[in-house]
């Protein structure tokens, strides 16, 4: 049994993530942390979840949590590099499922995935990793188009954009084409639409659209379970979610 501590466990993907092991037999969640100022702190995680009491308290601080197999943080970009810290003197694999990073952070997570497995995932649908694995399986063919454009559309309050799986997106197709202007993305917020994303390639001839649309939130907590139980086993180093099935 994996045992797991969750870093940002009251917002939408934290509380989806404690429904998930609730329901797992095969992970144990011993331990969760918020910021200080969170109202559910001290709460039981399965009541705060909805679920049967669990027998452990939302904490404040990262220093209470107990020695765990995997970290996974869900959390915002600046509190998710003291997860990263934690992990790294803790000597525990860490999921990251926190966007909105900056280059000097990410520079930072590499650093850290030296002395750790360290699984960084934008976005751990299993379902963006099949897409990502067609693109590169096709790669060599890329040259035949001439415009590539990314649509994304997300929940009203998610707060970054464009959101952190289409600038991997952006990234993941500008590492396999020549090309010297940015992949163009266009963002949309609105309503609760869990996550919907398309990537378009295009000539004057032809225009192909590749699209991915999440229909619930409990695939992002299944594919970090997924990620969590594949790299605890995975020596130190940077890991994507297309690692997995790689």
């Amino acid at each position: 049994m994996l045992k797991i501590v969750i870093s940002g466990s009251t917002g939408r993907m934290g509380l989806a993530l404690i429904n998930a092991i609730s329901k797992d037999q095969n992970f144990k969640l011993i331990g969760a942390v918020a910021s200080e100022s969170n109202s559910n702190i001290g709460k039981d995680l399965g009541e705060m979840a909805g679920e049967k009491r669990m027998g452990v308290i939302l904490s404040s601080k990262l220093s209470d949590l107990p020695k765990a197999d995997v970290l996974i943080d869900f959390s915002e970009a600046k509190f998710s590099l003291h997860s990263v810290e934690y992990a790294k003197n803790h000597n525990t694999a860490l999921v990251l499922g926190t966007t909105g990073h900056q280059e000097t952070d990410l520079s930072y997570i590499e650093e850290a995935s030296k002395v750790i497995p360290l699984l960084n995932a934008p976005n751990t649908s299993m379902g963006i990793a099949y897409l990502k694995k067609v693109i590169d399986l096709t790669s060599d063919s890329l040259s035949y188009f001439e415009n590539f454009q990314i649509l994304e559309k997300h929940h009203k309050d998610k707060k970054d954009l464009p959101s952190g799986t289409s600038l991997d997106l952006a990234n993941f197709l500008s590492e396999r084409i020549v090309r010297e202007d940015p992949i163009n993305i266009e963002s949309e917020r609105t309503g609760d639409v869990v996550g919907e994303h398309k990537i378009i390639l295009s000539n004057n001839q032809e225009r192909i659209e590749l699209s991915h649309k999440a229909l619930d939130r409990s695939i992002y907590a299944k594919g970090a379970l997924i990620g969590a139980s594949w790299l605890q086993s995975k020596p130190n180093g940077l890991y994507s979610m297309s690692d997995i099935y790689s």
